[in-house]
């Protein structure tokens, strides 16, 4: 497995793992996900410019990927997704890892991330790798407009939660 930043030929091929990752929500509170379109490429292109966006790769095949941004004081993980067929063998922890570094590197102070807190795969894989919960009292002014937003846009909003993970 290999963890790089993403590539202007790798964009095409990201909406694939996130349409395969999406299908994972099927049967669960958050099925509409799995029918959501992929975030399109005038949203990628930036963020690989930036050195936002990092693959994994495995044998030259892309099997996950990690958008992220700068908010308030954090990198914000957007999105992490990995393919179907490669979950579950650690590609979501190398390309978090891989975040971090470029983030304690450019001097943020945290990760942050919006997640379902019931979903078993998102809000404890989180927590194992050091993100905390926070309440609405902890959060940043970005990090609290960003999960407000969520909450009013996603159908079953209320599961929403906002996570932190200090570098």
């Amino acid at each position: 497995m290999t963890v790089r930043l993403a590539r202007a030929e790798d964009l095409p091929r990201i909406a694939a793992i996130e349409i395969s990752a999406g299908e994972r929500f099927r049967g669960t509170h958050m099925d509409w996900a799995a029918d959501a379109e992929p975030t399109p490429l005038a949203e990628l292109e930036p963020a690989q410019a930036k050195g936002e966006l990092w693959v994994a790769e495995d044998s030259g095949e892309l099997a996950g990927f990690l958008f992220a941004h700068a908010l308030d004081d954090a990198l914000y993980i957007h999105e992490v997704s990995v393919a179907l067929g490669h979950q579950g063998k650690g590609y979501g922890r190398a390309l978090i890892e891989a975040a971090a570094d470029h983030a304690r590197a450019s001097g943020w102070a945290a990760l942050t991330l919006t997640t379902d807190r019931v979903i078993a795969w998102n809000r404890p894989l989180y927590e194992h790798l050091g993100f905390k919960v926070l309440d609405d009292g902890e959060m940043t002014l970005g990090l609290f407009d960003r999960l407000d937003h969520e909450r009013r846009l996603f159908p079953t909003s209320a599961q929403r939660c906002a996570m932190r993970r200090p570098l």
